[in-house]
């Protein structure tokens, strides 16, 4: 059977934005693990092994599981997990990709499907995020699912890409604002039993592990008070999130997403086409809550809006091209901006994207790999390792990180606060018979030791190695002949 034209027409669209997609992302494979990639490492293996004692093991039940049972299928305990859970994080984020380029369409035609998935791979935040080991983008799957379900009015089909996207990440909340959303502006029959059956299925299928077995209930308040202690450490202001839309989607998208708040409306006041709507509508149902109700502003949160991005900026361009048709100075100005959105995009620097919107985090996940591959470099097998906590995130009661526990190689660590005299840890040294002694520095004033480095440095220890933002010293010859 003959495919028609347009079906040509939009598989190859696909075909070119699927290569620009992985042609970008596939150079991120292998980067630097973070705070969360790395525990959400750990935490499984501690979880699989049964060591409940683990630090980490109660962070498996923190959140959902759906994420972790597709990872512990990756042989977790063999060397190299790290690039296979990136590469599934990956797969996640294709098949996201595939279902905004369905969406565009669906909203706008081909040429709307084909610039939304363009945008969608030539943005920043979606390549700085689509290889990061966490269920972000497992949720922001299934969440463009139930909005695509919803939209061919499978109500029920929509709720189960809910209940599952729920079961990925709490964050999924923001679909069922959007799905509410979508079925008020649709004005269908019955939507108040739309609601209930929605809500009822998401109880059904994913209200077991939250009410259940989820850890949220239990430490969700601590973490909150903590993120509101810290909150300025995050930028905490309402406008977070809308002011990195500029580093997150590049200027000339940027000016696209604008054109598109403005282009999508009239045309749904137009057209009287709801569908119209719905890129706006995800995007303020991730933006405004994120924005105004989250206290700690982390930089990866709205990652779900991304395709919603696109497709508004894909719909800003189409009005270009409507103004092209009639001014023919618009043709080579929507040309340009499309080209520096591919500049951009090609143009992006992993180190330097995570480095500006992550600073303390960034700094410390190197510092501490390289603490990490330093000690396996140097220490010997048998040898005794002792630290002080990890502050440079700006929270000193954090015993240890999981990026140093990922990337190092060797036996038990023994942590000691940060707070000690040099009298003291050498004391722990001697009982513990200690070969290797590392204080974790900050370059922040209030969560810093460096006043246990200089007591240390001016004690029987002496200089220390800097290694980062530590300051390591090998202490065996303190009791090797005693």
């Amino acid at each position: 059977m003959d495919m028609s034209r347009n079906k040509i027409r939009f598989i190859l669209g696909l075909a070119i934005v699927s290569a620009i997609f992985f042609y970008l992302r596939i150079k991120t494979l292998g980067h630097l693990l973070t705070w969360d990639e790395a525990r959400n490492i750990i935490s499984l293996r501690a979880f699989l092994s049964g060591a409940d004692t683990d630090p980490f093991y109660s962070n498996y039940f923190f959140h959902p599981p759906l994420y972790m049972i597709f990872a512990a299928l990756l042989k977790p305990f063999q060397a190299g997990l790290d690039v296979r859970l990136e590469l599934l994080s990956l797969l996640f984020a294709y098949g996201t990709l595939v279902v905004t380029y369905i969406l565009g369409a669906r909203i706008g035609g081909r040429k709307l499907a084909f610039l939304s998935g363009l945008f969608l791979s030539l943005m920043p935040v979606s390549i700085a995020y689509d290889t990061w080991i966490k269920r972000d983008g497992l949720a922001a799957l299934l969440g463009y699912l139930s909005i695509f379900f919803i939209m061919k009015r499978k109500v029920f089909w929509c709720a189960v890409a809910l209940a599952f996207a729920m079961l990925a990440k709490e964050s999924a909340a923001f679909f069922l604002l959007a799905v509410i959303s979508i079925l008020a502006v649709s004005n269908g029959k019955g939507t108040t039993k739309k609601i209930l059956l929605i809500s009822g299925t998401l109880l059904v299928l994913s209200g077991w592990w939250y009410f259940g077995f989820s850890a949220m209930p239990r430490v969700g308040p601590e973490l909150y008070f903590q993120a509101e202690r810290l909150a300025s450490a995050w930028a905490n202001s309402p406008l977070y999130y809308f002011k990195k839309l500029l580093p997150d989607m590049g200027f000339p998208t940027l000016i696209f997403f604008i054109m598109g708040v403005l282009y999508f409306p009239y045309l749904s006041l137009r057209k009287r086409e709801y569908e119209r709507l719905v890129p706006l509508i995800i995007f303020f149902c991730v933006y405004l809550p994120a924005s105004f109700i989250i206290v700690a502003k982390t930089p990866w949160l709205c990652l779900s809006a991304a395709p919603a991005l696109a497709m508004t900026a894909g719909g800003g361009a189409l009005f270009l091209l409507e103004i092209a048709k009639k001014i023919r100075l618009a043709l080579p100005v929507l040309a340009s901006f499309i080209v520096l959105s591919i500049f951009v995009g090609a143009s992006f620097s992993y180190d330097v994207y995570h480095g500006k919107s992550y600073p303390n985090g960034w700094s410390g996940a190197n510092s501490s790999r390289e603490l990490a591959f330093y000690l396996n470099k140097k220490m010997a097998s048998g040898e005794r390792l002792m630290l002080t906590q990890f502050s440079y995130w700006g929270e000193p009661a954090c015993p240890i990180c999981p990026i140093f526990l990922y990337y190092r190689k060797g036996g038990p660590v023994y942590v000691i606060d940060g707070k000690n005299t040099a009298e003291e840890a050498i004391g722990q040294i001697m009982d513990k018979k200690i070969s290797w002694f590392a204080v974790i520095d900050s370059p922040d004033p209030r969560f810093n030791f460096h006043a246990l480095v200089k007591d240390a440095e001016g004690s029987i220890l002496g200089k220390p190695t800097a290694v980062g933002q530590a300051y390591v010293w090998r202490t065996d010859f303190l009791w090797q002949d005693k």
